[in-house]
């Protein structure tokens, strides 16, 4: 069986009702196709895309040997990808985080590892709130939009990884398949 995955970064519950509380105030005023489902936000760390049965089991062995220190990352902004009036993606930024590049460089090199391949493009850790313009080419500029006070500075202790299979159609639409914890918590 081929399952579509990817290893991201989890948001806790609370944080995840605060963005998708805002997410839904947004959502008509920007024409996109695609909003992130209540459960779904995360940060993608690596994407793996059609992962076989028999790779499965050579990443988790690597991802268990990833060693990293638990950290906080907190949300600090709005942006998109793209044209402002017309954005591919609208996401909410994080603060710079070493620590969270660190992480993402092992967990690049333990996919290789294991027989993936990796993205080549910068790494801009981000949360998706929507994608896909469906709008009149004139637009509605996402510069316009700014981070509300209940979710400027809203942060959270990272303490693990998630692999994350995907299932299109379904609301929410990522599952967690295998968990990796790191920090302190780590085994």
């Amino acid at each position: 069986m081929v399952r579509h995955t990817f290893l991201a970064v989890p948001i806790p519950e609370e944080i995840q009702s605060k963005i998708h509380s805002y997410a839904e105030k947004v959502k008509p005023l920007l024409p996109l196709k695609k909003w992130t489902s209540l459960g779904d936000y995360h940060i993608t760390l690596q994407f793996l895309g059609a992962t076989s049965e028999g790779k499965v089991d050579p990443l988790i062995e690597e991802m268990k040997k990833i060693e990293a220190p638990s950290f906080r990352l907190s949300i600090n902004k709005t942006g998109y990808f793209g044209n402002p009036k017309i954005p591919r993606v609208f996401w909410l930024g994080i603060n710079h985080s070493e620590k969270l590049n660190q992480l993402r460089e092992q967990t690049k090199e333990r996919s290789l590892t294991a027989g993936f391949e990796v993205e080549a493009r910068p790494y801009r850790p981000h949360i998706t709130l929507g994608k896909r313009w469906d709008g009149d080419s004139k637009g509605v500029s996402t510069e316009s939009f700014t981070l509300p006070t209940e979710l400027d500075g809203c942060s959270w202790e990272v303490n693990e990884i998630i692999l994350y299979e995907i299932h299109p159609g379904k609301d929410p639409m990522y599952a967690p398949y295998q968990r990796f914890k790191i920090g302190e918590l780590a085994e």
